[in-house]
């Protein structure tokens, strides 16, 4: 039986990095669109890349590229002998082949390029295995799945940003906001008084939502996730991706309640012995035709590190983009690390929510439990030392927002099930008690207990949902 073995490609092409040069050199459009596309340390020939800078130096100049000014340049910066003088310059500019095909060289220099940064990141990774003091298996994973993240953003070794291109930068916004007339806002949640207090979530914020069992929390953000992959959350209409990770209830419970939010129908109708008829039928039909064109994704693990969530979602943002975490809930999460002191491990937990939201980009909402001091009190509104292990989580959280119903209690001192009918909306307060980036205050909002959903208020009196 004979083997053979495959040769190993090369990770560079002088061929395309030559081809690449002299495209720039022919065309001064192509080098305009190249040094855009491309980096120096892209290219493996170091001569490559004094004449890919020298260029990039001609274009940034608004200056014409040919053989003399590329020449000039070259003499100037006192490079010309390293690269192999005028004779391998004009060598370049005759070796490509059309600079018309200037993309597809440029393409064939970053593919192999990227591959000679995974090279040398499965060194890392290697060396990360074989360290101890890398810490246990799930660092190391995190740790290695950071090193090959980083290959993708092609960012390797770019961890600063200056002053002057952030203001830039900074300035393109306040620029559209003049010629567009519209504020800078975040990701909505499609409840009106709530996006007009917190102007939407923004990437790398973290939201804690915070409330006592049975409040309706898991259903409040379950609307902003049903909002958000409609369309409602963002000014240009597209619906979002939403990530839930649920520690608490089943993916097939999370969606029953969607279900029932979207179609109007209570998940007690398919337990009543009357059976259901065809309009609620119907009804259950369309809310599941809606939900199944909805890019949310469900994560129901109960037994979950910030260190796989992490994971988890790079992965989805890869390969399905990402606009909202929610975490359901927070306290329900395991360490990286195992310890005795909870508090400890609630605030490592917490902070790398908050690392995770500034790494991936996108608002993460995570729900708290309320600690039973709430209800000790006579006035049961809760406050932000209610949360439980609340020192680190306050400390991390961008924005608060406090959940309460006075339905709820007062059915509790009359001993009598909260709900009643089906038409019944509760007036429901959500306390911004903090916010890093703006105003506090509270917003009303509809709840209606039979669907576990909400509804915004209308000004002439009643609700409305997000989408009216």
């Amino acid at each position: 039986m004979s083997t053979t073995s495959n040769p190993r490609m090369p990770l560079y092409s002088i061929e395309a990095e030559m081809s690449v040069l002299g495209s720039m050199i022919l065309s001064t459009r192509a080098a305009e669109q190249l040094v855009t596309t491309l980096t120096e340390d892209e290219f493996y020939r170091p001569a490559h890349r004094l004449i890919f800078r020298a260029i990039r130096q001609l274009v940034s100049n608004h200056k014409e590229i040919d053989l003399v000014t590329l020449r000039a340049e070259l003499v100037e910066r006192g490079n010309l002998a390293d690269v192999g003088g005028i004779d391998f310059l004009i060598e370049i500019a005759e070796y490509v082949p059309s600079a018309a095909n200037a993309m597809d060289y440029a393409g064939i220099v970053r593919d192999r390029a990227t591959l000679r940064r995974l090279e040398e990141s499965a060194a890392k990774i290697i060396e990360i295995v074989h360290n101890p003091d890398e810490g246990n298996a799930s660092d190391k994973v995190d740790s290695a799945e950071r090193v090959i993240f980083e290959v993708g953003k092609r960012q390797l070794g770019n961890y600063f940003t200056s002053v002057a291109s952030l203001s830039k930068e900074f300035f393109v916004d306040v620029d559209t906001i003049v010629e567009t007339g519209k504020p800078m806002q975040g990701l909505f949640s499609g409840f009106y008084d709530l996006d007009r207090l917190t102007t939407g979530f923004y990437p790398g914020d973290f939201v804690i939502v915070g409330a006592r069992p049975a409040m309706g929390k898991t259903s409040l953000v379950l609307d902003f996730a049903a909002n958000v992959a409609r369309g409602l959350g963002r000014q240009d209409g597209k619906k979002g991706t939403v990530a839930i990770f649920s520690l608490e209830m089943s993916g097939i419970q999370l969606v029953r309640r969607m279900v029932s939010m979207i179609s109007g129908i209570s998940m007690g109708a398919l337990k009543s012995e009357k059976g259901l008829s065809l309009d609620d039928y119907q009804r259950l039909a369309d809310g599941c035709e809606t939900l199944h064109e909805l890019p949310i994704f469900i994560d129901d693990g109960s037994d979950i590190t910030p260190l796989e969530m992490r994971g988890k979602l790079r992965r989805l943002k890869a390969e399905h983009g990402l606009d909202l975490v929610i975490i359901d809930y927070l306290q329900l999460m395991r360490g990286s690390r195992r310890t005795e002191n909870r508090v400890q491990e609630i605030s490592e937990i917490a902070r790398s929510c908050k690392s995770m939201a500034k790494e991936l980009g996108c608002p993460v909402v995570a729900l708290s439990q309320l600690s039973r001091a709430v209800e000790n009190r006579d006035d049961k509104r809760p406050q932000l030392s209610d949360i439980r292990e609340s020192g680190s989580i306050e400390a991390e959280a961008d924005l608060v927002a406090l959940l309460y119903r006075d339905s709820y209690y007062k059915a509790k001192e009359e001993h009598r099930p909260e709900v009643e009918n089906y038409e019944e909306v509760q007036e429901a307060e959500i306390i911004i008690a903090k916010h890093r980036n703006g105003p506090t205050g509270k917003v009303i909002l509809g709840f209606q207990p039979a669907f576990a959903r909400y509804r915004n208020p209308v000004r002439t009196g009643g609700y409305r949902s997000s989408e009216d």
